[in-house]
């Protein structure tokens, strides 16, 4: 029993998505991006080879991390950073905030770290990503807990309103938005926005066939978004497993995820 749950836990899957689209740039047809989400400073090998080989053998153009890079409730902080120098030799890295950040008492020390490793941290920001004269736009957006008390009303508003005043010009271009949080794509299927990386859902935690996940953070029993593509209004939005664990310390039938999205041009 020992083994099957390790194994769950630890062995990493890749899964590949395509999105074709129209609203693709030309110059990014076939451009691939990696996600990495909820990591939660989670044990893969030492200095987590295992995730690292599996990334490093993905021909990747842009590595997006979305969030729950450490555990508020076993946070380790070197482990978290080893991550994060690695994953920037590799390849540009783009990184938003999720809820631990927001509870991890020592977040100041992480974004100082993550600012001088050459990770750009884009949870309040906008980004572009550029191939010549072309270019995505990139909109990073900070976890809910950091506009205030989850679950109030405001906070969800505030989140919208910022979300909306960033997305403002350049409405034809093929947009991406870094988000934690999956349970919020009746907001982010309000605006232009092509795709949306998210994580948070830990797959439901243990999956089963027909019900599939059980349980996720902020959507309760029998989750709506645990993992894949899911779609409102034209926005398709991306769920990754995620790596790690928190309160619940296992998985089972929900392997560690790798998410691969490939651009295409229509």
């Amino acid at each position: 029993m020992a083994r099957f749950l390790y194994k769950e836990d630890k062995d990493i899957v890749t899964t590949y998505y395509t999105h074709e689209s129209r609203h693709v740039p030309y110059a990014f047809d076939g451009y691939k991006i990696i996600q990495v989400s909820d990591f939660h400073n989670g044990w893969f090998g030492w200095r987590s080879s295992k995730l690292i080989r599996k990334i490093r053998k993905i021909d990747g153009d842009v590595i997006f991390v979305t969030g729950d890079i450490v555990d508020r409730r076993t946070p380790n902080f070197r482990r978290s950073m080893n991550l994060v120098r690695q994953l920037v030799e590799i390849l540009p890295t783009y990184y938003v905030t999720g809820n631990h950040e927001a509870h991890y008492k020592r977040f100041h020390k992480l974004e100082q770290a993550i600012e001088v490793s050459g990770m750009k941290n884009i949870s309040k920001c906008n980004d572009r990503l550029y191939i010549g004269n072309e270019y995505i736009r990139l909109i990073g957006m900070e976890d809910l807990w950091f506009y205030g008390e989850d679950g109030d009303h405001q906070v969800v508003e505030d989140f919208e309103m910022d979300l909306e005043h960033r997305l403002e010009g350049k409405g034809d271009r093929f947009t991406i938005v870094l988000s934690h949080r999956p349970e919020l794509l009746h907001i982010y299927g309000k605006y232009p926005v092509d795709l949306v990386f998210t994580g948070h859902a830990h797959g439901g935690q243990i999956r089963l066939p027909i019900v599939k996940g059980l349980y996720a953070p902020h959507q309760g029993v029998l989750p709506k978004y645990t993992e894949g593509i899911h779609e409102r209004n034209g926005t398709r939005m991306v769920v990754s497993r995620g790596l790690g664990n928190s309160r619940f310390p296992f998985r089972i039938f929900n392997h560690p995820e790798i998410v691969v999205m490939e651009l295409k041009r229509k």
